[in-house]
């Protein structure tokens, strides 16, 4: 660590070890502390700081030392290093701590300058990212990252500080930074007055949306006139990130994507048809036959309207690769005739939950002043992978044409319908950062559900897909993940409840305990845990949100068709989601025999086999 101290003088006069004189441009003599004393007078003041951090000290030779140097240096911008050479001479300042305009000219003479400091001592070898961060957060104490209760839990990267704090390109800042984080490049601006994309792609636990939290009350303390505006998939994901913002709607408007519609449509809002429930009431036996749920068809359904697949014969040659099942000429031939049936019923009845980005997106173009319109500065992306393009575009739509548009995905992540960036009309190369590092859960979980991608030829593959990197830093530990075979049902239940009830009588907090099941009929079955306050949910409801203990159960029906890649890859993506909410602790179960696709699991959890009633 190098304190360095700053002069702007143009002469100098003279001094000794404590004062030095100088004289001004017009010719005013002036005293003034020897800079060098002022250097190690801050330095001692952060070697006190230093001291409180445990985890930057070591034993040497019987004593306490930090483990790396610390040095001060005078920078003078404006005296020639001849100069300060006589200085030096008469012991007034020590050799090679004070450097001149000669050595401030470029990047290289300054990096010798500091390199030929007078160091007690070098490192052997570079300090670790943990440790370098740990320095900076001593330095910045706005980088320690807190949990829910306040407590440190760790420091903003140096990635994910400049994310932050990059400026807001539609408006002037409140104070103007001191220096500027690595702009976009020139590929971003190939749309003359067009908005300002960033991508914040991540693996799971990155950082993704502690980004976009502080990012958001960055903008607010810098750019208090901004409006701003932060969409969610769910009312869920609104709520945590409206409690991690601590921001009134005045400052940050966040909502979730249908009630972001709502607000648009006003008085034309009429609750729309929910194309499942048609399904199941006009259509079971159409359903019956051709062997799918009304939710996979209803996803169908959404994704040949975002696709444009609305006639038949589109349909029977489009590529569906990803959508998760196979299906063959025939069922295909079955769906268009389904499809063409809703839409008629649409026709008569109105538009369904996956139209309403579509009308919303015309009500704001048929209304030049609606107040809604091109009105934001910036808008904010959570678990972008979620999104379709419809409602990407509906965000660009709300977006002032100079404004900044944040999104955060993880590929790996997706749940429901999975699109590319070009598919959603944007073009982010060059605009694009990557959290590598799974800091959320411990190394033994992330590499268990990494696992799982591995595995898959399909999400292995991606081009999208963020690798992780769990050697930068010293990744938490904790129990290896546990994966329970259990004889019947029953069985299972009692494992798991008797594990809840020690948890809970342990001190536990059931807010930080959850039960995340593959199917949502599963859900059921734990209805009592979650009257005592233990998070129940099925997968598809539970992104963004983490516990510290998660149990996975009923793993033996979660691959009904494991025959088919396609099924079973989105299968994989759910399930390493789901693994990826726990930070300390990771129990899954199931009864008889493990599914295949879930086999790359046994090398990296703990096996057992239970047989409780």
């Amino acid at each position: 660590v190098v304190v360095i101290e700053v002069k702007d003088w143009v002469k100098l006069a003279g001094g000794d070890q404590q004062l030095i004189h100088t004289v001004r441009s017009n010719g005013t003599d002036m005293n003034h502390e020897n800079p060098v004393m002022t250097a190690q007078r801050y330095a001692y003041d952060l070697n006190k700081r230093f001291e409180q951090r445990v985890e930057l000290w070591e034993q040497y030779k019987g004593r306490k030392r930090l483990k790396f140097p610390w040095q001060v240096m005078v920078a003078l911008p404006r005296i020639s290093q001849r100069v300060i050479e006589q200085f030096e001479k008469k012991g007034i300042w020590p050799r090679g701590v004070v450097i001149g305009k000669e050595l401030l000219r470029n990047a290289d003479t300054l990096q010798q300058a500091i390199t030929n400091l007078p160091l007690k001592f070098t490192l052997e070898q570079p300090l670790s990212l943990d440790m370098l961060d740990i320095v900076r957060e001593v330095l910045n104490p706005s980088l320690v990252v807190q949990n829910e209760n306040g407590l440190p839990v760790g420091t903003l990267t140096e990635l994910q500080h400049g994310l932050i704090n990059e400026p807001l390109h539609s408006t002037h800042p409140q104070q103007l930074a001191l220096f500027e984080y690595e702009p976009l490049s020139e590929e971003t601006q190939d749309i003359p007055g067009s908005a300002s994309v960033r991508l914040v792609r991540g693996v799971a636990g990155s950082g993704k949306t502690l980004v976009l939290v502080r990012r958001a009350q960055h903008l607010v303390s810098q750019y208090p006139q901004a409006r701003l505006l932060v969409m969610s998939f769910n009312v869920e994901l609104a709520r945590d990130l409206k409690a991690r913002l601590h921001l009134p709607d005045e400052q940050v408007m966040v909502a979730s994507f249908h009630r972001i519609c709502r607000m648009i449509l006003g008085n034309s809002w009429r609750e729309p048809i929910k194309t499942r429930e048609w399904l199941r009431q006009y259509e079971r036996e159409t359903l019956f036959a051709l062997g799918l749920s009304a939710e996979f068809i209803a996803a169908e359904f959404a994704w040949r309207k975002e696709m444009a697949l609305l006639d038949d014969n589109s349909y029977l040659e489009s590529d569906r690769s990803g959508r998760g099942q196979r299906l063959e000429r025939a069922r295909r031939e079955t769906l268009n005739a389904l499809f063409n049936r809703y839409r008629a019923y649409q026709a008569a009845q109105g538009y369904d939950w996956d139209d309403v980005a579509t009308v919303a997106i015309a009500t704001l173009n048929d209304a030049e002043n609606h107040p809604m319109r091109q009105a934001y500065d910036a808008v904010f992306i959570d678990e972008g992978q979620d999104f379709a393009p419809s409602w990407t575009q509906l965000a660009l739509a709300l977006l002032k044409p100079h404004g900044d548009l944040l999104i955060c995905d993880d590929p790996s992540q997706s749940i429901f319908c999975s699109y590319s960036w070009a598919q959603k009309g944007l073009s982010v190369v060059g605009r694009t950062r990557i959290l590598r590092v799974p800091f959320r859960s411990t190394r033994e979980i992330s590499q268990a559900a990494h696992s799982l991608i591995e595995a898959d030829e399909t999400l292995r593959s991606t081009e999208e897909r963020a690798e992780p990197d769990f050697s930068s830093y010293e990744l938490g530990s904790g129990p290896m993940p546990a994966l329970i075979v259990c004889r019947d049902s029953g069985s299972e239940t009692t494992f798991i409840d008797d594990k809840l009830r020690d948890l809970l009588d342990g001190g536990a907090s059931p807010g930080q305990i959850a039960i995340l099941c593959h199917s949502k009929w599963h859900m059921d079955q734990w209805a009592e845990w979650a009257r005592q306050g233990v998070y129940v949910q099925y997968f598809e409801k539970m992104k963004v949100l983490e516990f510290m203990v998660v149990f996975i159960p009923h793993l033996h029906d979660a691959f009904p068709h494991v025959d088919d890649a396609d099924a079973v890859t989105v299968g994989r993506r759910k399930l390493f989601t789901a693994m990826t909410r726990a930070r300390y602790r990771l129990v899954m179960s199931y009864q008889g025999t493990l599914p295949k696709p879930l086999e790359p699991l046994l090398d990296h959890m703990w096996c057992e086999s239970v047989a409780l009633r």
